[in-house]
């Protein structure tokens, strides 16, 4: 895992940390990275990640570790960067905004 240290405004020091499943990078504050680590074994995970982890858990009724095994091994099966995918998520997303805000102020209104 990758951290690298800045300073905000505030003082307050972010570090860049990577995820141990995906590899994405977020910043964050020490705090958050070290409250992190602490819910999943030593392991900094990416707020995604974290997400499917738990899913595999409620899902499966499974512990935390397993749970990541679980994730680690689905994600050795994709072959796509985690960047990549929420790049083309958010791309989709803002089509289907664009086309449902088009095609609401170009219906014409019903007439009597």
């Amino acid at each position: 895992m990758e951290e690298k240290e800045m300073t905000m405004e505030s003082n307050e020091a972010v570090k860049v940390a990577e995820c141990g499943c995906c590899g994405m990078r977020e910043e964050c504050t020490a705090d958050y990275i070290a409250v992190v680590k602490e819910r999943f074994g030593g392991v900094w995970v990416c707020g995604l990640c974290e997400v499917a982890i738990k899913d595999e858990q409620a899902r499966l009724g499974i512990s935390v570790e397993a749970a990541m095994l679980v994730h680690s091994k689905f994600r050795e099966t994709t072959n796509v960067d985690p960047t990549v995918r929420v790049a083309r998520s958010l791309l989709h997303l803002l089509k289907k905004i664009i086309s449902s805000t088009s095609t609401t102020t170009t219906t014409p209104s019903s007439q009597p």
